[in-house]
């Protein structure tokens, strides 16, 4: 929200899918999977086939524009939290 988003739904079942985020930015509905991990990075856990499939329940949706990531990794030193637009 401090990006300047709306949250429309939180795990929205979409055909055989889901959507961990549904937002709007302005007239822009974006699909965003989170994905967390404890020492690794959450961007290699966001592969081509998980991408895919984020892609197929967007499209049951319609009007979605991107596919976002929100990486969340957890280590020693706490917790960090990036936005990745764009990435699929």
């Amino acid at each position: 929200m401090a990006r300047g988003a709306a949250v429309l739904g939180r795990n929205v079942r979409v055909g055989r899918g889901e959507i961990d985020l549904l937002v709007r930015f302005g007239s822009r509905r974006v699909a965003v999977e989170v994905k967390t991990r404890v020492g690794s990075e959450p961007r290699e856990a966001f592969s081509e086939e998980k991408a895919n499939r984020v892609w197929e329940a967007a499209r049951w949706l319609g009007g979605v524009s991107r596919v976002d990531l929100i990486a969340v990794r957890f280590d020693a030193h706490g917790a960090e939290v990036r936005w990745l637009p764009e990435v699929s």
